[in-house]
């Protein structure tokens, strides 16, 4: 085995991702910072339906907005699989060549075997335990959102989006070499290579979820009347409301680890040929569901606080359905695949058929503005924890600070700090860089700052959970 046999783990998750209130994956000034609303900031608005009526006078339109992102956990697990695999493999690779040449006996080979054995279960049991991967590229859609200003009956909005996702993560069952002396003398005998992989056993399996969704929002907002507690304490309060079209297929699939390891090793692209129609298969079959959000803004002098509601009426996203009635199955791959999920359900690693519920959210930010804006300070939480579309779950907190003078040819700088309130150990860092008013930079890091450079690379690579980096063009005006 290789360093290859899982390089397909990282290449069948290429994704392209961005959604407004499916906030999974930021995108734009929201990399470094998260969802927090300024009138100088690209991405306010996305979160937060009030917004755009509360920036008054500033309007901004998308031109480009790209982004990659990765999410991972036991990376360091990854890398120490690797490295024993390796070693393992070249063990027993260097015991056959000497059976060979008659330096090493039968039970020499056996003896290599079990060796390998245990430590392929092993392995794989340590991956299926802590390792998965969620990388992504971003892509808002151009000219969004489109904000119209009707007087006294408020601000319309309209915008379009799509979010792609993937997580890949390994389903581990018993492994065993499948091989005994006798045919280890009759591959001598005849001349033969013995393949190792011919005698795995297994049904351990790459486990890939997928997610295509496609949204079309509708939003309005509108300053609403003053009372006598705003009147007197000088509050400008505006509420939002946005309606989401969601166009969406999920699904999930498994892959055999012992193909995947042939595949490494004999260059066949069968499997990856399934992995790729697997994936471009979601761009199509599209399930439909609406979902609402509410927000309101309380702006007082300088002060802004938001507050954002998603998902008040819990739409539920179905995956399709993986599994079922396999003996109908005529094609030989199809049937094995769907015999690896029947088994992994039975033991309780997956379910067959599920579903995804949005559940109510809310988040708070809030913002104060010094020198007209040129200067400002930013906060964001999630109030309780949420569920990604995998079922991975987490709860923000954002803090943010924004340099951002009023001369359109000075640089706007903005820095991040952020943290998991489920996972608090690893701290998110951002740092995003604004270029003539319309160009805009954003990066992100989440690590356990004490362990990312350490010398033990185990420890190191566990410490990384997940970088982002953005570019976006939009016009303010």
């Amino acid at each position: 085995m290789k360093r290859s046999i899982l390089i397909p783990i990282g290449l069948l998750c290429a994704t392209v991702a961005w959604a407004d209130t499916i906030n999974y994956l930021n995108s734009g000034p929201a990399v470094t910072f998260g969802p927090i609303s300024n009138a100088k900031v690209g991405s306010s608005g996305r979160f937060n339906p009030a917004v755009p009526a509360t920036n008054g006078d500033v309007s901004r339109i998308s031109i480009l907005d790209l982004s990659a992102n990765v999410q991972l956990r036991g990376l360091g697990e990854f890398n120490t699989v690797i490295e024993n695999m390796t070693d393992k493999v070249d063990s027993i690779a260097t015991t056959f060549e000497d059976f060979g040449t008659g330096d090493a006996s039968v039970g020499d080979v056996l003896s290599g075997i079990n060796t390998l054995e245990s430590t392929f279960d092993d392995n794989i049991e340590l991956l299926a335990d802590s390792f998965y991967i969620k990388p992504g590229a971003i892509v808002s859609l151009p000219l969004t959102p489109w904000n119209f200003k009707s007087g006294s009956f408020g601000t319309f909005s309209l915008s379009g989006s799509s979010l792609t996702q993937a997580r890949a993560s390994i389903l581990h069952g018993p492994i065993a070499f499948d091989i005994d002396a006798q045919q280890i003398i009759d591959s001598s005998a005849d001349d033969e290579e013995l393949d190792p992989i011919d005698f795995i056993r297994t049904t351990s399996s790459l486990y890939l979820k997928q997610a295509q969704v496609f949204n079309a929002d509708i939003a309005w907002s509108r300053e609403l009347p003053a009372i006598d507690f705003t009147s007197r304490q000088g509050i400008n309060a505006v509420a939002g409301l946005r309606a989401t079209l969601i166009a969406y297929n999920l699904q999930k699939n498994l892959y055999p680890i012992k193909e995947l390891a042939r595949q490494a090793t004999d260059d066949s692209g069968v499997l990856m040929d399934d992995i790729t129609d697997d994936i471009t298969g979601g761009f199509s079959d599209f399930n439909y569901n609406v979902s609402l959000d509410a927000g309101i803004t309380l702006q007082r002098q300088e002060t802004l606080l938001g507050i954002t509601l998603y998902h008040l009426n819990s739409p539920e996203l179905d995956y399709d359905v993986l599994g079922g009635n396999c003996a109908s199955i005529t094609d030989a791959n199809d049937q094995l695949d769907c015999f690896h999920a029947e088994f992994f359900a039975s033991i309780g690693d997956i379910t067959l058929q599920e579903s995804h519920r949005l559940t109510p959210s809310m988040t708070v930010d809030i913002s104060h503005t010094f020198l007209d804006n040129s200067v400002a300070v930013a906060g964001a939480i999630d109030l309780w924890r949420k569920n990604d579309l995998f079922g991975d779950q987490s709860q923000q907190l954002n803090l943010g600070l924004m340099l951002q003078p009023t001369q359109w040819y000075w640089p706007r700088l903005r820095l991040g700090y952020g943290k998991d309130l489920l996972d608090p150990e690893p701290t998110q860092l951002g740092l995003g860089l604004s270029l003539f008013n319309f160009l805009q930079i954003d990066t992100q890091i989440t690590a356990v700052l004490a362990d990312l450079f350490s010398d033990d690379l185990s420890t190191q690579g566990n410490s990384l959970r997940s970088a982002s980096a953005s570019a976006s063009i939009n016009l303010a005006f």
